[in-house]
């Protein structure tokens, strides 16, 4: 299918106990019931033109639409990061839009996030048919609540890199960790002894989830060094970071106050909010 609807449906959105004919997805969630779940792509007035999804409930027996809504693409930010990087605004021509006009490879959705649109179809479903979710997600939520007393940070829509949002926490989130760093230089911390063990404490902390914490150590180790124009994971980073973990505390001191002015200058250009504003120099000297 042009559309590569099966692959939308069954990959992208993660909808497998259904069945997909054609370009819709028919599913039947509760067995003991007569309705039926059919979701297709919404039209525009343009032929192969679709701003959205159709979710519909049927009636088996009388063979009846029970219920439709449109989740729009906009909506849902399916194809923000998309249109953002083609520098396509709102009111534009094809913003937040899935065109099937000409026949290719790929599938015309290619680098949608549909994590917000599945979220809305399990919405949708829960409310015509009230049972409990067969997905681990909510058990995880509870448990990380249960665990640490708060609740779990924000996923990020889709794949985190596309996710511009994801990627400003994410930002904000090293920028924060620059700043435990330099509370814990203050208590007699080496370097590599503040910065590790944030990613286990994320979520908490940073406000990202758990298993993101590993990269906000690597962009501010990267930063901290004077190297976080270029990749946090290169051999460069590590040998630099090592070299100045040796030193005594006040130059380390005053590399993490130079990282956190420049994230802080970097931050103010894209402007996106900082969490917390750099602390001030340290003093020259020190007393053990």
């Amino acid at each position: 299918m042009a559309l590569h609807a099966e692959q939308f449906f069954t990959q992208q959105l993660d909808l497998t106990d259904g069945t997909v004919i054609g370009d819709i997805y028919y599913a039947t969630p509760r067995p003991d019931t007569p309705l039926r779940l059919r979701i297709g792509f919404s039209r525009t007035i343009r032929a192969d033109e679709y701003d959205g999804l159709r979710l519909q409930i049927l009636h088996a027996e009388q063979g009846s639409v029970l219920d439709t809504v449109i989740l729009a693409f906009a909506d849902h930010d399916t194809f923000r990061s998309r249109d953002t990087a083609i520098d396509r605004h709102p009111g534009y021509d094809g913003y937040a839009k899935l065109r099937d006009w000409h026949q290719r490879d790929e599938p015309p959705w290619q680098g949608a996030a549909t994590t917000k649109l599945r979220r809305a179809i399990e919405q949708y479903t829960c409310l015509w048919f009230p049972q409990p979710p067969a997905v681990p997600r909510p058990d995880k939520a509870a448990s990380q609540r249960t665990l640490s007393g708060h609740p779990p940070a924000p996923e990020p829509n889709g794949f985190w890199l596309v996710d511009p949002d994801f990627r400003a926490r994410l930002q904000s989130a090293t920028h924060l960790l620059l700043d435990i760093v330099a509370d814990c230089l203050n208590d007699d911390f080496r370097l590599i002894q503040a910065l590790d063990g944030a990613r286990y404490h994320a979520a908490e902390l940073l406000g990202i989830p758990n298993e993101f914490g590993v990269l906000a150590e690597a962009e501010a180790a990267a930063e901290i060094v004077g190297l976080g124009t270029g990749s946090p994971f290169a051999p460069a980073v590590t040998r630099a970071l090592v070299l100045l973990d040796q030193r005594p505390l006040d130059d380390q001191e005053r590399a993490v106050t130079a990282a956190l002015r420049r994230r802080a200058t970097t931050a103010s250009t894209r402007r996106t909010p900082i969490p917390a504003p750099a602390p001030t120099a340290p003093a020259s000297t020190r007393t053990r």
